[in-house]
């Protein structure tokens, strides 16, 4: 009984979650985030914050193919260093990861920067 019970939950759970929504109750795409109409609500999407130091502390070989699209914003350029993966990361801004630059090594690419001519 437990494993027909296991079986239906998660059928059912991966009936309801194929698309997710944000404020909506009619998803559009697999993440459809709908702005709130209120005037003192805060939009937005706020995606990971990291210093050029802490993305250095995590190496060179954490970020790969799977990770092909990733997208972090660089608050601080001034630590670390702009060695191998890095080497593009001058200045604070948006950054996505490129698995297939460099010999297929990676690179972060800019996609806003702040400072950069």
């Amino acid at each position: 009984m437990k494993k027909i019970v296991s079986i239906i939950s998660i059928c059912i759970t991966s009936i309801v979650f194929a698309q997710t929504g944000i404020n909506t109750e009619s998803p559009k795409a697999t993440l459809d985030v709908t702005a709130k109409k209120e005037v003192l609500t805060i939009d937005g999407l706020l995606p990971p914050r990291l210093t050029r130091a802490e993305l250095t502390e995590k190496g060179n070989t954490l970020y790969g193919k799977e990770q092909d699209g990733a997208i972090i914003y660089i608050t601080d350029a001034s630590g670390g260093d702009a060695l191998s993966q890095r080497e593009n990361i001058q200045s604070k801004g948006l950054y996505i990861f490129d698995a297939e630059a460099v010999n297929n090594e990676g690179r972060w690419m800019c996609m806003f920067c702040y400072g950069v001519v």
